[in-house]
């Protein structure tokens, strides 16, 4: 420690003074009593940089606001919960979070804004100082603005707002949290005199901090404050009676006695009325005593739970009585030199050890106690003691300890980077131990909690007992850091805080799913892990981008192209749209629909799978398609990867990937126009074909003309009518104006035949018509096409194609019905009875039976129970598998296990997710219309629960080998399936759409 000497007072003198020489010596005298008094004080060093320290802590208050944030800091942190108080008909928004999670519970935040705004009233100078009075307000008025929302009658205060077992059961950032928030209150007929009192408390304690600069908010302040005392002071209550849920984190177990005290001397020294001052006292001898004997407490320590210790200060400081100050130094002397041969527990590098949970949240508020006590001690040798105390607790917190490292997140040397807090963890896998392994933001001026009594800690963000962090764990730190600055100085931060730069948010990652002579189907991801803040966004869109080049060149143009998905209900998507039409470049723009419910709440939840499918039909040549040129094909291969090139679109901005660059021009060379000539009926029409020269020319665009409207018209896309008999020339010019092509046009006085087509359809399925319409001229080419494109015969044409080719290409030359006949499915229950099965050679014992059912285009292999599996000589056991013999039409994907085999089954490329717990089956997931169970013999209950812990479905059930749940009237989100018994139970997340 280093101890300040004033040398220059020996040359002190007194010229000029219009005293008695007496005089001057009575005043000689005081100073040098005064400088032995200052020479007493043990001075710490200033080896820290106390106002950063306090400028970063004061910063942490807004890392913690909940409600809509106004000036916030932080770039990371935006609105959250603004529907609370909505389930009781109240605007319960604002205020702080706890700690590491996202209930605000009344009790602690109370405690810690009386705390912070003591330490503005007695270490004023030192938040002046270091430039941090204008946050401290800020953060006091944030608080207590919540404070006069909660207390919405003279006797109703609403203590606490979210389910502590429903938010602790999700990691994520409070931006984005799904669960209900429901509302307690305390009342005349459900009390708590502790949580009325404490809140009364700290309204009159921020009542003076404003009386100067805002004295009608501060009047405000103070009117809460009276009527919540009274509600206190006359009826009776502990809060955590009331509020049963706060039991479980915030008991009250000192009971409300302290408060009843507490809230009266705040009260007396905002009001200066002495009939609060007189009820305080009154009052004390309530407070507890130390064990069996008739002294007040002394071994715990001034915490949200119990004020005693701060009300021996608080009228010690006041009145000056010995009773009090015997009170105070007994408990500081416990924590510092000993008390009648008993002393608080050091760890080995100097740390006042009371326990586990917050240690150095105690230490640190017992400092705070000290050095407002310090000046009125009964001695000297007390005084420095008590400062020497806060002195080496606030060092050991800020680096001087054995791991020479700091206990405050973004302060000092090895400061933690994990700690136990949702929002800064920035997550999106609701697992606190990550994805991302990493904290993604840095919290500064966090207080964590602190290492174990042999000073080891790890910085480990599941450790919430030594690494979490709290808004009380701050209050009387924050106070502390303020007297030190104002005794030894230091500079806060200049431009703090830099906004961080935002990490990967909104991204694709893709691979091959297939590729054919005439096709490229991709799988491409869309993820939101979005942190900077967290946030849900209204629309997701990427666009696949291909160069036809090769298509035009064997005579397809773009309309030919098919695009589909094996996603339906999943994406929207449009055909190919030209981005650079000169060069042959097109994409398909593909969107999410409004209702996938993409958010980083998880690693399900965060991210989407949509299989893409571009084409050109099936008898097209092989030449025809080569993906490689593709801009959306580069870097895609057999492994979901990261693809810059299928840039991602949200809410309409492109925030990853790149779009095709601009592409030099190529000029136009000619133009030909085919056929060059042909007959017309009258009212008989023909489509002309222009090919502009080169392929990939810059500028396609043609128009037409016709030498004669009355014999001939020309559409602006190349489609002639015959009029009158006689002959038309007609003309193509290319938009560059350079190049032209002419067709003769001859009419004859000749109406064509029509005929018609209808289609009709056996089974699920459809057929399209093209061209659309039904009526045709006679020898029309009409292109029929199924969808599904598998498990159908066309019948009842005439003509010589084949009735399997999809799509069917008819010529008309007479009314035709053509019947496209589908596979008929239907949806039996799941099992082996009548269903086809396919014989395996098992090695065990040469046969073996797979069962499986179709559900439309789903297929399911049920559960086969089997010690392993080997099929014609290769063992499949604990194995993936798509390519066994039991493959029937389409991929099946099976899991095979010792003992038991399950099934994620695919077919016609789409699929469905199955739950397998424990041997039971739960299908499908998502879930719309109903929820099936197989394998649930050892069960007797099933129940659903929503995410705030209601149970909205429950049935009792016998050893039924099968139960179906119909979910009508239940809404989509997310929700916990639970089978129980008496022996076990089994807990499983699914979602209803």
């Amino acid at each position: 420690m280093e101890v300040i000497f004033i040398s220059q007072w020996k040359d002190i003198a007194f010229p000029k003074l219009n005293v008695k020489p007496q005089s001057i010596f009575l005043m000689r005298k005081l100073m040098t009593f005064i400088l032995i008094y200052l020479v007493s004080i043990p001075m710490a060093s200033a080896q820290y940089n106390y106002a950063e320290a306090l400028q970063k802590s004061m910063l942490f208050y807004e890392a913690q606001q909940s409600g809509e944030l106004n000036n916030n800091r932080l770039n990371w942190r935006d609105d959250s919960a603004l529907d609370d108080g909505s389930d009781v008909g109240h605007d319960l928004t604002g205020g702080w979070y706890d700690a590491g999670d996202h209930v605000k519970f009344g009790f602690p935040m109370a405690f810690s804004a009386t705390l912070l705004a003591w330490g503005g009233i007695e270490f004023e100078d030192g938040y002046v100082a270091s430039g941090q009075m204008e946050y401290l307000k800020s953060n006091l008025r944030w608080a207590n603005d919540y404070f006069i929302k909660c207390h919405t009658a003279p006797n109703e205060l609403w203590g606490q707002v979210g389910n502590g077992g429903t938010d602790h059961a999700w990691w994520g950032s409070a931006e984005v949290m799904q669960m209900e928030r429901p509302s307690y209150k305390i009342d005349a007929s459900s009390p708590g005199s502790d949580l009325a009192g404490e809140t009364a408390a700290a309204m009159a304690a921020a009542s003076i901090i404003f009386q100067d600069d805002d004295p009608s908010y501060s009047s405000t302040l103070l009117s809460h404050a009276i009527e919540l005392y009274d509600f206190a002071d006359n009826y009776r209550g502990v809060y955590s009676d009331a509020i049963t849920d706060a039991a479980g984190y915030y008991r009250s177990f000192s009971g409300y006695a302290d408060e009843l005290v507490w809230g009266a001397i705040w009260l007396y020294k905002a009001t200066g009325d002495e009939a609060y001052l007189n009820k305080a006292i009154s009052y004390y001898e309530n407070l507890s005593n130390e064990g069996q004997s008739t002294i007040k407490s002394y071994k715990w320590g001034l915490a949200w739970d119990d004020k005693s210790y701060g009300c021996y200060i608080l009228l010690a400081q006041i009145t000056g009585d010995t009773e009090y100050k015997q009170d105070a130094e007994r408990h500081l002397d416990y924590w510092t030199t000993g008390y009648d041969g008993d002393r608080i527990t050091y760890t080995p590098g100097g740390l006042a050890y009371l326990d586990v949970w917050g240690a150095l949240r105690y230490s640190l508020n017992t400092s705070f106690l000290a050095l407002v006590y310090s000046p009125i001690a009964t001695s000297s040798t007390k005084s420095s003691t008590y400062y020497d105390f806060a002195v080496s607790q606030m060092e050991y917190a800020l680096g001087d300890n054995p791991r020479n490292s700091s206990y405050v997140c973004g302060f000092g040397n090895n400061f933690p980077e994990n700690p136990h807090h949702r929002t800064a963890h920035g997550c999106w896998s609701n697992n606190q131990n990550g994805p991302p392994e990493f904290t993604r933001h840095t919290l500064y001026g966090a207080l964590v909690g602190g290492p174990n009594n042999d000073d080891s800690y790890e910085d480990e963000r599941s450790n919430y007992i030594n690494n979490e962090v709290a808004c009380d764990y701050n209050a009387g730190f924050s106070g502390v850091l303020a007297k030190f600055v104002d005794d030894f100085g230091g500079t806060a931060l200049s431009n703090f805080p830099t906004p961080e730069t935002p990490g990967e948010e909104f991204f694709t990652e893709a691979k091959l799913n297939a590729e054919g002579g005439t096709h490229t189907e991709y799988a491409v991801w869309i993820y939101n892990h979005t942190a900077w803040p967290s946030r849900i966004a209204d629309s997701h869109t990427f666009r696949l981008f291909i160069d036809i080049s090769e298509g035009v060149s064997a005579g397809y143009s773009a309309s030919d192209y098919i695009v589909s998905t094996n996603n339906s209900g999943v994406a929207t998507f449009t055909p190919l749209m030209a981005w650079d039409a000169g060069n042959n470049i097109y994409y398909t723009e593909v969107t999410l629909n409004s209702d996938i419910f993409l958010w980083p709440g998880g690693q399900g939840e965060s991210r989407q799978e949509v299989q893409m499918r571009v084409r050109l039909p099936y008898d097209a040549p092989n030449s025809a398609w080569d993906p490689t040129n593709d801009w959306s094909y580069q870097g895609v291969n057999g492994s979901l990867s990261k693809s810059p090139n299928i840039p991602l679109y949200v809410d309409g901005e492109l925030v990853f990937g790149d779009e095709p660059g601009p592409v030099d021009p190529v000029d136009v060379t000619g133009v030909t126009l085919s056929p060059n000539s042909t007959e017309l009926r009258l009212n008989q029409s023909a489509t002309l074909i222009a090919t502009v020269a080169p392929a990939n020319a810059t500028n396609q665009g043609v128009s037409w003309s016709t030498s004669d409207n009355s014999v001939a018209t020309v559409s602006s896309t190349g489609v002639v009518t015959g009029i009158s008999e006689g002959t038309a020339t007609i003309t193509v010019t290319t938009d560059d104006g350079g190049y032209t092509a002419t067709s003769e046009i001859t009419v004859i006085d000749e109406e064509v035949e029509q005929f018609t087509v209808t289609t009709s359809t056996i089974g699920t399925g459809s057929v399209s018509l093209s061209p659309t319409g039904g009526t045709y001229d006679a020898g029309t080419m009409v292109t029929l096409t199924a969808n599904p494109g598998s498990n159908y015969q066309f019948t009842g044409w005439s003509g010589d194609a084949s009735g399997t080719t999809n799509p069917l290409t008819v010529t008309v030359n007479s009314d035709l019905v053509i019947t496209a006949s589908f596979e008929e499915i239907t949806v039996p229950p799941l099992g082996c009875e009548s269903y086809e099965t396919i014989s395996l050679p098992f090695d065990n014992d040469g046969s073996g039976d797979f069962c499986w059912v179709t559900s439309g285009n789903i297929s399911f292999i049920n559960s086969w129970n089997l010690d392993e599996l080997t099929i014609n000589g290769v063992d499949y056991t604990n194995t993936w598998s798509n390519s066994l013999p039991a493959r029937i039409d389409g991929n099946y994907y099976i899991h095979y296990s010792a003992s038991v085999a399950w099934a994620h089954a695919e077919f016609n490329g789409s699929s469905v997710a199955m739950i397998n717990n424990d041997q039971m089956l739960i299908y499908p997931n998502p879930a719309s219309e109903e929820l099936r169970f197989k394998g649930i013999t050892e069960y007797n209950l099933i129940s659903i629960i929503d995410t705030s812990g209601k149970t909205i479905y429950e049935k009792q059930i016998d050893s039924s080998e099968e139960l179906t749940i119909p979910l009508n009237g239940i809404k989509p989100g997310v929700y916990i399936l639970k089978a129980q018994s008496a022996q076990k139970e089994i807990v499983k997340q699914f979602i209803i759409e």
